[in-house]
């Protein structure tokens, strides 16, 4: 069994589990598993990635370098029953291109969709595209430019936020991402605690720092 990472996770995880999900209707982000991968992966459209193979670690380190995942400053304060799955989606109708379309990064929490990662394989992701993934994600609402580059104390970061404040977004080099804004403020609360616990350690260490100074220093 996992043990939380940080103090206060489990009560924070219990509400996130109970409200973090936007109810709109037509929404992705919110979608059970099965739902999306129906949607996802009917014949000639999409593929679980990587397959189940011996190298099925090998293919998953492929999918995701560690130079280029959007989420690599924020794994470590995800809720502790998260779930990753990876997809392959093509681009072309009927035909399942492993050359050109889209991989697909989901995190599941309590068996819901929490955030979305499209990145754009084989073409430049355009406008059109960005435009079309915040479209099929709105539900009722409307998107809004925003500006919050994320990072240290201040969640995932975001581009754009839903009206009804349920659900935001950021393109981040070929990627566009959309998130539960109940998970963002999630990351945000446990990037808190940890920065609160470093300072904690910090100081305690330049205590001990002070108090060996005058004897390191003697004779000089």
């Amino acid at each position: 069994m996992n043990t939380p990472r940080f103090p206060t996770q489990v009560a924070a995880l219990l509400a996130l589990s109970v409200i973090v999900f936007p109810a709109v209707l037509g929404a992705r982000v919110g979608e059970t598993q099965d739902v999306l991968e129906k949607r996802l992966l009917q014949p000639g459209l999409g593929k679980i990635y990587p397959h189940a193979s011996a190298d099925a670690s090998k293919d998953k380190d492929k999918f995701r370098k560690k130079d280029d995942d959007p989420l690599k400053d924020v794994r470590l304060f995800l809720p502790v029953e998260t779930r990753e799955m990876l997809y392959w989606k093509s681009a072309i109708a009927n035909h399942l291109s492993n050359e050109t379309g889209w991989k697909v990064d989901v995190l599941y929490v309590a068996g819901r969709s929490a955030l979305e990662a499209y990145k754009r394989v084989g073409d430049s992701l355009n406008e059109f595209e960005v435009r079309g993934i915040l479209n099929a994600n709105r539900g009722n609402s409307s998107w809004k430019k925003m500006s919050n580059d994320g990072g240290g104390v201040n969640g995932i970061g975001y581009d754009y936020e839903l009206e009804d404040g349920s659900m935001r977004a950021k393109q981040q080099d070929s990627w566009i991402i959309v998130f539960a804004t109940k998970l963002d403020n999630y990351v945000m609360q446990q990037q808190v605690i940890a920065k609160a616990a470093s300072d904690v350690a910090r100081d305690a260490q330049k205590q001990e720092q002070a108090l060996k100074a005058p004897e390191s220093l003697s004779g000089f």
